[in-house]
């Protein structure tokens, strides 16, 4: 009788990855719908805004590259910044409700220092997970309220495009990951094997959950989960390709949105 085969190492790391997906989107429609509720908060829906905000992420990109060419270290003062600013967002939300106003600002303050100051402190695998994981869901959850759906769907779109070029085309995003797992920082998802650690950029954690956030406020629960399914369900099968091609880099965003678009369009016309 032949043996069965269990599951490789890696693609036990392909399910982590896509679990962590879930989680992630999960909690930040949770805290998406907390945000959408508020009345303070009003999406931009000018299709523009999009285009903005995309301009702006190539700005940060640039300076990142400037930075990486001549002054390495100050990498580490923007990922703890980046970390506070990130964390502060997600304990603030999370506690709305909950605590009364003024003091679940004041804990979010805490707790964003706690989790800054473990980083910095203990620079290891895991205060860089919880880092990034934290930091997307509270960024992605707030972008994802204050944008109406074309601004999020151009956005999302133009991050695909962006992300095949500057991996296959320019490649300063392959010299800003090898710098940035380098230095071991906390913009990426990082899951290690024997031979082999797999890292899932932040980008592709936090753009699903912005367009899933901002598909809930226009069109509903249902098909915000649709667009996560549809999101999963791509980055699977891209996964299931990639799971015996590891060592180089492959944007990830492109059939996230793929999968993110079909989705949507599923639930709409069913619906």
């Amino acid at each position: 009788m032949a043996r069965k085969q269990g599951i490789s190492p890696n693609q036990k790391v392909v399910l982590v990855l896509l679990a962590t997906l879930l989680v992630v989107q999960a909690i930040g429609l949770y805290l998406g719908s907390k945000l959408v509720a508020l009345p303070e908060i009003q999406p931009t829906t000018d299709a523009a805004y999009g285009v903005g905000i995309f301009l702006y992420i190539m700005v940060a990109t640039a300076v990142v590259l400037v930075v990486i060419r001549f002054k390495k270290k100050l990498l580490k003062v923007f990922e703890l910044l980046s970390i506070f600013i990130s964390t502060e967002v997600f304990f603030e939300v999370l506690l709305l409700g909950f605590v009364p106003e003024g003091t679940g600002a004041a804990a979010a303050l805490v707790l964003a220092l706690i989790v800054t100051l473990s980083r910095a402190l203990w620079r290891n695998m895991l205060t860089q997970n919880v880092a990034i994981l934290l930091s997307i869901i509270g960024v992605g959850a707030l972008l994802g309220a204050s944008l109406g759906f074309l601004p999020a769907l151009i956005l999302l779109g133009l991050l695909a495009v962006y992300d095949v070029l500057a991996v296959f085309q320019t490649k300063h995003m392959v010299t800003m990951a090898k710098e940035i797992v380098k230095q071991k920082l906390a913009f990426t998802m990082a899951i290690p094997t024997k031979g082999h650690v797999f890292q899932l950029g932040g980008g592709d954690l936090v753009m699903p959950l912005v367009f899933s956030v901002a598909v809930l406020r226009e069109f509903g629960l249902v098909a915000a989960a649709s667009t996560v399914i549809g999101s999963i369900a791509v980055l699977m099968a891209f996964f299931a390709w990639l799971v015996d091609r590891p060592g180089k880099a492959y944007p990830a965003l492109p059939p996230i949105t793929i999968g993110a678009i079909l989705g949507w369009a599923a639930a709409v016309l069913l619906l």
